[in-house]
């Protein structure tokens, strides 16, 4: 059930797996990690190629459950292809840029 509310309400990717999920201090906190499927090589679309070479966490803010926060906090792996050697990681589990800030620090409002 976590699974298809993460999908319908915050946009969460299928290659996404829930494994946790605490309630604590008045926010929700879900932990997703990365599915064997979603680990494609960019450059040359081989899946069977791909190995893990480590991971990071990054924690990202959804939009308010009521009036509790909602965090994701998911596995960013750090994958190589053995076909072409290619080192790159798998993205957030979010649809697209949704988010209203700019990833420069150098605002395009002057004239």
């Amino acid at each position: 059930m976590i699974q298809k509310l993460l999908r319908k309400a915050f946009g969460v990717s299928r290659d996404y797996h829930c494994f946790q999920v605490e309630y604590a201090l008045g926010r929700i906190v879900a932990y997703l990690e990365v599915k064997a499927q979603a680990l494609v090589c960019p450059r040359c679309r081989t899946p069977g190629e791909v190995i893990r070479k480590g991971s990071r966490c990054r924690c990202l803010q959804a939009v308010p459950v009521g009036l509790q926060a909602v965090y994701l906090v998911t596995e960013v792996a750090r994958c190589q292809c053995h076909r072409c050697d290619v080192l790159f990681e798998v993205h957030p589990p979010l649809p697209g840029r949704r988010c209203a800030i700019r990833a420069s620090s150098k605002s395009s409002w002057t004239d």
